[in-house]
């Protein structure tokens, strides 16, 4: 499998364990589309993934209105984008706009970070109560300037943070909270769904040493590779530690 194919594959057209823990959550293929949808708000998390050969627009659109039962602004419909995917032409022939276009990474030698040397000057563990799991909602909200209910809707229960498909870590220093990270398996892969460093403890380093040590726990637990979206300002971050860049993933929202 091509680093493409697999950030396609694991980040597009496979169930993520967590939509297991969501009100409505719910994933289905249908004719080469992979349907993801959940009670989150939006098309980053309601989308149709058409990243192999597919039908045609109006087709993957009646497919989606039938999965989601939503009005058309609610869900999206998500390709590989500038890969000449005939979807994305009919998509901007009919008007459809870009919601959200991020780069997708790749990491193919993940096993490196099984040996590695561990941060020392932070203590970086893995949620174990309620009170962990509220920490690393409010770490989270605050990283990213989301309402706090926002953060209830992500991670909803405690059994979402235990649960054993899906790694979720909080840092301290000096008995402060002061970054989170997480992310979840699938088959072989490691995916990285979540760092979140507050702005006043950015630029330290903490965020990179949260990262190795997700990845080296993901080492631990036997996956191999390691995928992940990224945002502008981590981008830097995950090509030091070795992600290549491989596609955009381009979602699409209908005209209004």
């Amino acid at each position: 499998m091509t680093p493409v194919e697999l950030a396609n594959v694991v980040l597009c057209n496979s169930e993520p364990p967590f939509l297991k823990h969501y009100r409505r959550g719910r994933f289905a293929h249908s004719r080469g589309v992979s349907f993801t949808g959940s009670v989150l708000p939006g098309p980053g998390f309601n989308f149709a993934a058409c990243t192999r050969e597919t039908p045609t627009l109006a087709e993957v659109a009646s497919m989606a209105k039938a999965f989601y039962d939503d009005p058309a602004d609610a869900w999206g419909v998500l390709v590989q984008g500038d890969a000449s995917h005939p979807i994305e032409t009919e998509l901007k022939a009919h008007g459809w706009t870009v919601a959200e276009d991020e780069p997708a990474y790749v990491l193919n030698d993940l096993a490196r970070f099984a040996s590695e040397q561990r941060a020392t000057v932070l203590v970086i563990r893995p949620l174990v109560d309620e009170a962990d799991w509220a920490s690393f909602v409010q770490t989270t909200c605050s990283a990213y300037g989301a309402p706090p209910e926002f953060g209830d809707m992500i991670m909803p229960t405690l059994a979402y943070a235990l649960d054993p498909e899906m790694i979720w870590l909080l840092a301290e220093k000096d008995g402060e909270i002061v970054s989170a990270g997480g992310g979840y398996r699938i088959g072989s892969s490691a995916v990285v769904c979540c760092l979140a460093t507050p702005s006043e403890h950015r630029g330290s380093g903490i965020g990179t040493a949260v990262m190795r040590e997700l990845l080296h726990r993901f080492a631990e637990t036997g996956s191999t590779t390691a995928v992940l979206r990224s945002g502008p300002l981590s981008r830097p971050l995950y090509e030091r530690l070795g992600f290549e860049y491989v596609c955009q993933h381009r979602t699409y929202v209908a005209p209004v």
